[in-house]
């Protein structure tokens, strides 16, 4: 009898999980349907994600006129931008969402604008608009830090980072939200912030392109009925993500901060959700990204609305992967270099720091050696495997400047294979800095700084077999040289 009983639990055991494998997450039709017209949604007034002040307050007159929004003033930042709060909806609900309170994490925002596109639209869509609308209070305060965004950087202009500041109010934008979230008492927050895109889901090669977060409220990370509440918003917004990008969902780290608003108004009774966007391969300019907030919020507000969430078990948050910083953007394994006389076979991980443009509206990237030696539990958003390749300093090839402005891009990778990576002008000096849509820089030197592998060198290498180029590293950019030619993001003049 015992070994029938073992036998039918296996079997059920079995045919739940095949059930569960053949059955993965899907979204609502509605929700589906609106991922698919996205496009529609998409607000096309926002071009980058280096969007400021004077270039949001223009696209939300039209949604005030559309009678979606009414905006008022809360305050003002340091250098007097205004601080907008705009509500949208007539539900029992309320439910508060601000970004950008760090001014260089600007993803959320302009989801929040696709967002605000949705729900003002006259179309076929209408039943779930209709749901959000009528069963929610939405109240966004979609720029919170207009100073930082002005300068592209993370901190207030009194050098304050505002996420730290919950508990003493020095800042006039910290004062502004916490002032609104007492006036508003709202059940649910959304707290929306960017975060490092060399952060992975786990131990994986996956980048961490959404994280998640129910703040604790106190540092034994007590799970009362308002954390549990954020936690399965969490989870119904997970599944959606899941099913357009698996595996790139990861979770916070939950410790306590009481200076954090987050933490602040979970204990306030705000179920509070933090939204970080992080990487995803190709995407720098995180317009994937955008479309995955876009979706997350959506999937959270139908969730909300219907009380759907509640059904979600909670112990499903502890499957959702950590946060780990391990990636690089490029990963070169078991490559064989030479320093001090000595060869031997080690691993490089190399990373692209990002540098603004002067006017906080681009940005460029220079790529460096930032680790050398055995590493473990690491990947790239591009990697190569190595083995039996040779570091190998790339030369200089003179011409002039015509000449330069006449190569195409295969010409360039053939100079490559030819083993040169800079161009040196013989009719006058190359300019420095940033090269836009090459595959070769440029310099005024007479030799590659870049002679051997080291710690904070530029990333402008080959990897050689016999002597012959098979991959380059061209400004931390990888460059399989048996493909087709392809210009990079940028090089740089030395």
């Amino acid at each position: 009898m015992k070994l029938k009983l073992l036998v039918f639990f296996n079997l059920m055991f079995i045919t739940t999980h095949f059930a569960m494998c053949q059955n993965p997450a899907k979204n609502s039709l509605a929700v589906e349907k609106i991922w698919g017209q996205y496009d529609k949604y998409k607000e096309p007034g926002i071009k980058n994600r280096f969007m400021k002040h004077a270039e949001m307050m223009p696209l939300i007159p039209k949604h005030v006129d559309s009678r979606l929004v009414t905006i008022e003033e809360i305050g003002k930042s340091v250098r007097g931008r205004s601080i907008n709060h705009l509500t949208a909806g007539r539900g029992k609900t309320k439910v508060m969402l601000w970004s950008q309170m760090h001014g260089d994490e600007s993803t959320a925002t302009m989801a929040l604008f696709d967002m605000f596109n949705f729900l003002s639209s006259n179309d076929d869509n209408s039943e779930l608009r209709k749901l959000i609308l009528n069963n929610l209070e939405l109240h966004f305060v979609p720029m919170l830090n207009p100073d930082g965004a002005q300068a592209w950087k993370r901190r207030n202009d009194l050098e304050i980072d505002i996420n730290r500041d919950a508990r003493m109010l020095v800042t006039p934008e910290g004062r502004a939200l916490m002032e609104l979230a007492k006036k508003l008492q709202p059940q649910i927050g959304f707290n929306l912030h960017d975060q490092n895109y060399l952060y992975s889901s786990g131990r994986s090669k996956n980048s961490a392109t959404i994280s998640f977060l129910a703040p604790a409220y106190n540092y034994p990370k007590d799970m009362n009925a308002v954390r549990k509440r954020a936690t399965q918003i969490i989870l119904s917004m997970n599944k959606a993500l899941q099913t357009k990008s698996p595996g790139n969902v990861a979770k916070y780290n939950d410790d306590f901060d009481p200076r954090c608003f987050g933490d602040t108004f979970q204990g306030m009774e705000i179920s509070t959700i933090l939204i970080e966007s992080g990487g995803y391969y190709h995407d720098p300019e995180k317009q994937f990204i955008r479309k995955l907030n876009f979706l997350a919020l959506l999937t959270a507000f139908e969730a909300i609305a219907k009380s759907s969430y509640e059904k979600e078990d909670i112990k499903d948050y502890d499957a959702i992967p950590e946060n780990e910083n391990s990636l690089y953007d490029v990963f070169v394994k078991n490559v064989i270099i030479t320093k001090e006389g000595r060869e031997f076979k080690t691993h490089l991980g190399i990373n692209r720091s990002q540098v603004r443009s002067t006017d906080n509206a681009a940005m460029s990237y220079s790529g460096r050696i930032a680790e050398l030696g055995d590493q473990e539990l690491v990947f790239g958003y591009d990697e190569i495997d190595a083995s039996g390749l040779k570091f190998t300093p790339a030369n200089i090839k003179t011409m002039t400047k015509a000449e330069w402005e006449k190569l195409t891009p295969q010409q360039e990778l053939d100079l490559i294979k030819e083993g040169y990576l800079f161009v040196k002008w013989s009719d006058g000096p190359s300019p420095t800095g940033a090269i836009k849509n090459r595959l070769l820089n440029l310099t005024n030197n007479t030799e590659n700084a870049v002679q051997e592998a080291g710690i904070g060198q530029n990333a402008q290498f080959l990897l050689t077999r016999d002597g012959k180029p098979v991959f380059a590293v061209v400004n931390g950019y990888k460059v399989d040289l048996s493909q087709p030619a392809k210009v990079l993001a940028n090089t740089y003049g030395y």
